[in-house]
C-alpha cells in the first residue's frame, strides 16, 4: 500500500493545481465534477491495489483521463481570459452570435 500512496502523493499537486485553475478560469461545478470523480478514481485505485494488480490500471488510467479534461478546462478558461482581458476577443459572444 505504500507505493500506491507516493503515487498518489505524486500526482496530488498537479490535480490541485489544475483543479484550482479549471474552476477560477474555467466553470468551478465542472471543476467540482471532476474532482469528484478523480477522487473516486483514486479510492478506486487504492482497492485495486490491495486486490490485484489488474484491478488497479482502470482507475488510475480514468484518473488520469480526468486530469487531462482538468488539463484542457484550464487551458481554455485561461486563453479565454487572456484573449478577452488583452485582446479585447470574446470567443463566448462570437459562438452564440
Amino acid at each position: 500500500l505504500f507505493p500506491a500512496r507516493v503515487n498518489s502523493s505524486e500526482y496530488f499537486p498537479i490535480f490541485l493545481a489544475l483543479l484550482w485553475q479549471a474552476g477560477l478560469f474555467f466553470h468551478q461545478g465542472l471543476a467540482a465534477a471532476l474532482g469528484l470523480l478523480y477522487l473516486c478514481a483514486r479510492y478506486c485505485y487504492f482497492v485495486g491495489y490491495r486486490t490485484s494488480s489488474s484491478e488497479r490500471l482502470t482507475p488510475i488510467y480514468f484518473s488520469s483521463g480526468v486530469l487531462w479534461i482538468l488539463l484542457a478546462a484550464s487551458v481554455l478558461g485561461i486563453l479565454h481570459f487572456f484573449l478577452s482581458h488583452y485582446v479585447g476577443l470574446n470567443i463566448l459572444q462570437l459562438l452564440t452570435s
